[in-house]
């Protein structure tokens, strides 16, 4: 039992550390971003600490022309010395407010400025740093093996990072706002304000013990009690703010997730159901947020007598003092001001330094999701300098004895040696059940996941398609997935997107190849027709179709199309056909590759290979005709409506 509970110590005392090494870094980050703000943060800083010389030196020149006031009064001195503090107030007034506009105009400027420059930084390190593995395992870990469009099966063996920020973009929103806010904020004016706070209690300190030391005794009798408490809330507040940070996370990833979806939740009913799972998890933000609140306003509260009990105990002593002509009116109110001021000092530290420790928390956040995880793949070759090809000059794409497994499940292959030949002018068909890798397969031509084994080699050239930079891949191949996405702008820019460098007249005939031309012809602004939020304006088969031509306007070697048939109209169905007409018969630039994914038996008769997957493995491969004529083919096993 002994041993073992040596061991937690021992385990706990490493995570500690492994805490402190971790916010040091964070903060040293946070100092770098700073630092590149620094002409404003300095004047706003020196700004900043000459408003607080000013609220220093209002008390002692209140009490100076208070007792002023009654010498003329009482006639005990002439009437000209009266003008003295008064002068020197209006300076101090007039230099108080320039200072504070110099310090709050400098620093938010500052702040925005950090934020703004952590935002870009985070926005390119999820756009360009992470593969398609870490989002489709939705941050948690290098890979996952769930694949989307059910084309594999779910593992339960999923390998997490810890306290890794989830990719979804409800959860990277708010990350990107919220916490941006809150970490540039803690290096801006949190800093400055704990620089004043801290500032005030030294200036205020020294005038109470120029003016009465007995009497600051009895003031500062309570600070050691208000920083014990201090130190316990500050311990505490960290823990339930990171609580309360991923609580939110969390609820913002539900809230996105259910209304990109919306048309499945109402399909099944479901509004009701998921609006109660998010008030519980809004609840339980609230619950976070007020034990954080309670915690603040129990010390508040407890600050707030202990400074009044002591306050109490000046303004008796002090009564008395000005009662034995030991201090004067005047002395007293300026002491008792700059009592008022420790406090409002102290209470400021207190603060600054909570909302500095929720600035680390969100700043660990930050770097979390910034850095994410580096793949094996993409650290060996770092050093590499990735090359580029023209790809007019490429015939095919080969794959040789290629074999995948995501990261996470690295004994769960879910590709297994595959080969094929992807050559311009050929029409090849994917076929296999749910689960067979199609999808994946597709992905990996497209060099958005990376074989474990096996090598995509580029001919005639013969260079491996993942030492090409990524211009050159989305060059060479462009996919049109099931379900395509959209950007809620015109059809123009939708269809541009591929190739953004396009003439008006490509992009007619991409539009014209995939058959576009007649249904945007019907709406009164015609290519510049908004097509909603991820096309929602448009039918399934019009979204396909803008989504062919997006894939022709680029020109690739290969063009992959991915159940293209399963949302095409009539209409739709002899685009595809024109679509398969222009791959294989255009002129000698324009022929391409082009491979169906299809679960259509109707689709089969215009492939020169159709290619049988199944487990990950090709079974079976052939031309239509061959592999129809024998009743016992896989082919013909897997879609029996053949005959």
């Amino acid at each position: 039992m002994t041993n073992d509970t040596s061991k937690s110590n021992v385990k706990s005392g490493k995570n500690n550390k492994l805490d402190k090494s971790r916010s040091k870094e964070v903060k040293n980050r946070l100092n770098d971003e700073a630092s590149n703000e620094l002409r404003p943060l300095a004047i706003g800083t020196i700004a900043m600490m000459g408003s607080a010389l000013a609220n220093q030196a209002m008390p002692k020149l209140l009490g100076k022309l208070l007792d002023e006031k009654s010498c003329a009064a009482e006639q005990t001195c002439s009437a000209s010395n009266s003008f003295g503090a008064s002068k020197a107030l209006l300076v101090v007034v007039i230099g108080g407010g320039c200072a504070s506009y110099l310090r709050t105009t400098l620093l938010n400027r500052a702040q925005g400025n950090i934020a703004q420059r952590l935002r870009a930084k985070l926005f390119s390190a999820i756009l360009s740093d992470r593969d398609m593995e870490w989002f489709i395992s939705g941050g948690k870990g290098n890979g996952s093996n769930t694949p989307g469009k059910g084309d594999d099966s779910k593992d339960d063996d999923v390998k997490e990072m810890p306290n890794s920020p989830s990719s979804s973009p409800g959860a990277i929103g708010a990350i990107l706002t919220e916490d941006v806010n809150k970490a540039s904020e803690s290096i801006t004016t949190t800093f400055a304000n704990l620089l004043r706070s801290c500032s005030s209690c030294t200036f205020a300190t020294y005038h109470m013990l120029s003016i009465n030391p007995t009497l600051f005794g009895l003031s500062v009798s309570v600070v050691p009690v208000v920083g014990a408490a201090a130190v316990l809330l500050n311990k505490f507040v960290k823990k339930a703010l990171a609580r309360q940070r991923e609580c939110a996370e969390e609820a913002a990833a539900f809230a996105e997730e259910r209304i990109t979806n919306i048309e499945a939740v109402k399909l099944s009913n479901r509004e009701k159901d998921e609006v109660e799972k998010y008030v519980k998890m809004q609840d339980e933000c609230v619950r976070l947020g007020r034990k954080v609140a309670s915690a603040r306003g129990t010390f508040m509260g407890f600050m707030f007598a202990s400074a009044g009990g002591a306050l109490y105990a000046v303004f008796n002593a002090g009564g008395k003092a000005v009662a034995d002509g030991r201090m004067t009116s005047g002395q007293l109110t300026s002491f008792a001001t700059y009592s008022f001021l420790l406090g409002l000092g102290t209470s400021g530290v207190f603060k600054a330094l909570g909302e500095s420790t929720e600035g680390l928390v969100c700043g660990d956040r930050i770097y979390k999701l910034m850095d994410g995880p580096v793949s094996k793949d993409a650290s060996e070759n770092s050093n590499d300098q990735p090359k580029s090809v023209d790809a007019s000059t490429v015939d095919s794409i080969s794959l040789k004895d290629v074999s995948f497994a995501y990261k996470s499940s690295p004994k769960k292959t879910v590709l297994k040696n595959i080969s094929l030949n992807l050559e311009r002018g050929q029409v090849i068909c994917l076929v296999g059940k749910n689960g067979s890798g199609k999808s994946c397969l597709a992905s990996i031509i497209a060099g958005l996941l990376t074989p474990q084994d096996g090598s995509i080699t580029v001919q005639p050239c013969g260079t491996d398609f993942s030492h090409l930079d990524r211009k050159s891949q989305t060059s060479l191949v462009q996919v049109v997935p099931q379900q395509p996405a959209f950007f809620d702008t015109t059809i123009k820019d939708n269809v541009a997107y591929s190739n953004p460098n396009a003439s008006a007249s490509d992009i007619a005939n991409a539009l014209n190849a995939a058959n576009c031309t007649d249904f945007i012809s019907k709406q009164e602004e015609g290519i510049n027709y908004r097509v909603g939020r991820n096309g929602m304006k448009l039918s399934g088969g019009q979204r396909q179709r803008l989504a062919l031509s997006r894939a022709l306007l680029s020109n690739p070697c290969v063009m992959i199309l991915d159940e293209p048939a399963s949302a095409l109209d009539r209409e739709g169905e002899v685009a595809l056909s024109d679509a398969v007409d222009a791959c294989r018969n255009g002129d000698e630039g324009h022929r391409r590759s082009l491979l169906l994914i299809t679960h259509r038996a109707s689709s089969l008769e215009i492939a020169d290979l159709i290619v049988v997957l199944k487990d990950g493995k090709i079974i079976e491969n052939g031309t239509y005709a061959d592999l129809t004529s024998d009743r016992d083919s896989a082919l013909c096993e897997l879609m029996p409506d053949l005959f």
